[in-house]
């Protein structure tokens, strides 16, 4: 089973998506990644190394994301 998650970098998309604002196909493209790992200690590892950088760089991890 591979284990997914979706993260939305930049301050600005990152209100837009907790307000339930629409991003456009560029800012998706742009600011929308998801990431695909074989194994969840992999995805918890990943998630711990990208929650180190709130404050320094502003990210919104989308928990239980369907990828």
């Amino acid at each position: 089973m591979k284990h997914s998650i979706k993260i939305i970098f930049g301050k600005e998309q990152v209100n837009k998506f907790l307000s339930e604002t629409p991003f456009s196909e560029e800012e998706k493209s742009i600011n929308e990644k998801e990431y695909h790992f074989e194994t969840k200690s992999e995805l918890d590892a990943f998630v711990k190394g990208v929650s180190e950088t709130v404050g320094w760089l502003e990210c919104y991890i989308v928990e239980g994301a369907a990828v």
